[in-house]
């Protein structure tokens, strides 16, 4: 009798550090200020009551805000946050308020520029999320063109900055128009100077390029 005792009082602990996922949906929520981001679906910022957090341990609040951000796919147009979002950082500032900084992932592809920030109050309160980034779209993660191809074709257009090496490449997805391509976003450098080119991953056209220096 008292092993049932303590195994309810346990569950019954459990649940209380848990959020009905109804209490995350903003849906008929009032007072909420939706602000758009302009050419994009996505909104620049959401502020309001937003959810309370305040009984959830802090260390463990993160999985409750990607769950926020799961239970909105209207507002925020993320389809899967935990597989889409990547923790960059948590801060905390001198009112003792905390950020928690996303970086945007499509099929485990950082997104380039896409950032989201979620910011949380000293009560617990989930009080305004902001950011630029793109919805999830259906995107092509496979490359047709390897990074040493492309690699080539960057050191070729780099000639006319004095590139002459490659200093590291990675695949990331560009933006253009508001569609994401896959591309090669290759670093060269050239003495004490370096250029940044993004190289389309299925066909070799260059997206992008720029000074580093300007980044």
């Amino acid at each position: 009798m008292k092993n049932l005792l303590w195994l309810a009082a346990l569950l019954g602990l459990s649940c209380a550090h848990r959020i009905d996922p109804a209490a995350l949906r903003l849906a008929a929520r009032e007072g909420i200020e939706i602000s758009p981001q302009e050419k994009l679906s996505t909104p620049a910022q959401v502020k309001g009551n937003l959810a309370d957090l305040s009984k959830i341990k802090k260390e463990k609040r993160e999985a409750t805000l990607l769950q926020f951000l799961q239970e909105n796919p209207e507002v925020f147009k993320i389809q899967s946050a935990a597989t889409e979002l990547h923790l960059l950082r948590s801060e905390d500032d001198e009112l003792g308020f905390t950020h928690y900084r996303y970086a945007r992932l499509l099929k485990e592809v950082p997104v380039f520029g896409d950032e989201l920030i979620l910011h949380v109050n000293k009560q617990g309160q989930l009080y305004m999320v902001n950011g630029h980034y793109h919805p999830t779209q259906v995107v092509k993660s496979e490359p047709a063109l390897s990074s040493e191809k492309a690699g080539a074709i960057a050191l070729e257009q780099g000639k006319t900055h004095s590139m002459q090496s490659i200093e590291r490449s990675g695949l990331v997805f560009y933006p253009v128009q508001g569609t994401l391509h896959l591309a090669w976003e290759i670093l060269l450098s050239g003495g004490m100077n370096k250029w940044v080119y993004f190289v389309d991953a299925q066909d070799g056209t260059v997206l992008f390029d720029q000074d580093r220096r300007r980044f």
